[in-house]
């Protein structure tokens, strides 16, 4: 009705789950990275929670989407059955055939241990995916813990993930069901949207719809996240009441009065009332219970008063009898208590998880090594924005980077001397991503999603494993392993660099003689490399070194305020 009017090309704020549509927060993406952590992880049960509308669907399609090849997926949305039936839905998703009107739970476990080891000898992967899981039955749940159970020596045969909302979790928590709940190797609760998160939805929906101007004035964005609570499907109902609210009123802004009057008529008026009121209810309230306090206390006062006071007088008199003891017992501790308290005085020790924990904050996790990436193409002067663009190797390609990833130590992590993304890992966080950005004698400069902090080489070698991914800057036509007797404009850069760094002319430039190869032996013997002439990728980025100016470096970097501590 109001497109004509705002010049959409399509509603923006439909329910219906239209891909096009598709928007990950951070909050989404984790989730995500949580879904295919589990599934990478090779057995066991994965659970993503949240309550309705938070867009745990949109996560599902996600998934869905970036499913490998090898991967063989049941999916299950109606979750309301019997152990027989969930086995012959089970067995309809995947294709194996039954006899008509089996009702033997062994026969159906049998053809399934058939399929799942075919698939496992094949190489593929099998799983099972329940949506709408909190309306599963405990016997249910039961069956499809023993379903786990099919397995080879080093590998489950079915990965299972459960979808619901909170009360999956209750679920989960009963007596009878701990052993499934043992076996849950990744969970996530999804979240709703924050306030900043809630303003990028509606932004990104206009846009999507064809809308390149500010539409929605940020008190009225505010007033949307307040009255929704972030939860997207809510979202796009008060959006589409207030688009409808200001086309009627003949506005091309939706302010904050608009969504005001847009609440009550799709929420009901209750919901408006319970806001205004929910103050006054709280100071009331307060009121009650301290009233309350007031009287239990004079009741105490009257009744009990002259008892204690006669109590207090027998204590009065034993303290003073016991009080040189005391005194004495005192001192003779007093070292000791001395000593205890200085060893104390850094309170506890944090663990790794600890430390994990604090340099993410309040942030989602970057489980998926996106967020990160994002932040070292900016270090090199490029935007990349995660799920809107290719994967970030293929995205280099576009700038003439190239991706390198790897185990090193250290001392080859400043020879290489380029920002670069670091993977970690501890037993209760799991895995995570972070960016260098420079080294500066013991000290690490590291972002985390949007947090930049500065800690020692000491305090991070526990949670990483040696594992990056950075990258370096292509020259022209170049090829891995250009060797002796190779020609073309790789082997003509790499005279220029020869010229540029040592001053020797080479000639024919763009042929690859014995000269160019003394030459690069001797280069990679000086820098730590394999002396075998041939020029790779960790050779090129050595003499970048030498002859780049505008790449980012790794030593010398840009100081930041230290947040990370010791």
């Amino acid at each position: 009705m109001y497109n004509e009017f705002f010049g959409f090309k399509s509603s923006p704020f439909t329910i219906a789950p239209d891909p096009r549509f598709l928007f990950m927060s951070e909050r989404h993406r984790d989730a995500l990275a949580h879904l295919l952590y589990g599934i990478g992880f090779g057995g066991g049960f994965v659970m993503l929670t949240g309550e309705v509308g938070t867009g745990k669907t949109t996560v599902c399609r996600c998934l869905l989407e970036q499913l490998s090849n090898d991967v063989r997926l049941a999916y299950i949305l109606n979750p309301k059955l019997d152990a027989i039936e969930l086995m012959a839905t089970m067995c309809d998703e995947l294709g194996i055939q039954y006899q008509p009107g089996e009702r033997s739970l062994k026969a159906f476990t049998d053809l399934l241990r058939d399929y799942l080891l075919n698939n496992h000898e094949q190489g593929l992967n099998t799983v099972l995916m329940i949506d709408e899981a909190q309306n599963l039955s405990v016997e249910v749940m039961e069956q499809i813990r023993l379903l786990t159970n099919l397995e080879t020596n080093d590998k489950k045969l079915l990965q299972i993930i459960l979808i619901g909302q909170p009360e999956l979790q209750e679920l989960l928590a009963k007596k009878e069901l701990r052993q499934l709940a043992q076996r849950i190797t990744a969970r996530y609760h999804l979240k709703p949207l924050s306030l900043n998160e809630t303003a990028s939805y509606v932004e990104h929906r206009l846009r999507i719809a064809g809308l390149q101007r500010p539409l929605f004035k940020p008190s009225a964005v505010k007033k949307i996240h307040q009255s929704s609570g972030g939860i997207p499907r809510l979202i796009n109902v008060i959006s589409d009441r207030s688009l409808l609210g200001a086309f009627v009123e003949k506005k091309n802004t939706v302010t904050e009065a608009v969504v005001k009057r847009a609440i009550p008529e799709v929420l009901g008026e209750s919901h408006e009332a319970m806001s205004k009121g929910s103050h006054g209810s709280r100071m009331l309230w307060f009121g009650v219970v301290a009233s309350a306090l007031l009287i239990v206390a004079a009741y105490f006062i009257i009744t009990q008063y002259p008892n204690v006071f006669k109590e207090e007088t027998v204590k009065e008199q034993t303290r003073e009898k016991n009080k040189t003891d005391k005194e004495i017992a005192d001192n003779a501790t007093k070292n000791v208590s001395s000593k205890t308290s200085t060893n104390n005085t850094g309170g506890k020790v944090r663990n790794n998880d600890d430390i994990a924990q604090e340099v993410w904050g309040e942030q989602s996790w970057d489980r998926m090594g996106l967020t990160s990436s994002r932040n070292l193409f900016a270090l090199w002067g490029v935007s990349y924005y995660p799920y809107q663009s290719s994967s970030p190797c293929d995205f280099a390609q576009d700038y003439s980077l190239s991706c390198d990833s790897g185990v090193a130590d250290w001392d080859y992590i400043k020879q290489l001397n380029r920002p670069l993304n670091l993977k970690f890992s501890t037993q209760e966080s799991g895995v995570f991503w972070g960016t260098l950005k420079s080294i500066d004698g013991d000290s690490l400069v590291l972002q985390f999603g949007d947090n930049e902090v500065r800690m020692s080489q000491k305090k991070l070698n526990p949670l990483w494993q040696g594992q990056y991914q950075l990258f370096w800057k292509t020259p022209e036509g170049f090829v891995e392993n250009t060797k002796y007797g190779d020609n073309g404009p790789v082997v003509r850069w790499l005279t220029d660099a020869i010229y540029d760094i040592d001053q020797v002319d080479i000639t024919p430039a763009d042929r690859f003689s014995k000269k160019v190869e003394d030459w690069l032996m001797l280069f990679q013997m000086e820098n730590g490399l394999i002396a075998d002439g041939i020029l790779g990728k960790h050779s090129v980025i050595l003499i970048n070194n030498k002859v780049v100016t505008n790449i980012p470096k790794l030593l010398g970097g840009a100081t930041t305020r230290d947040q990370g501590g010791e």
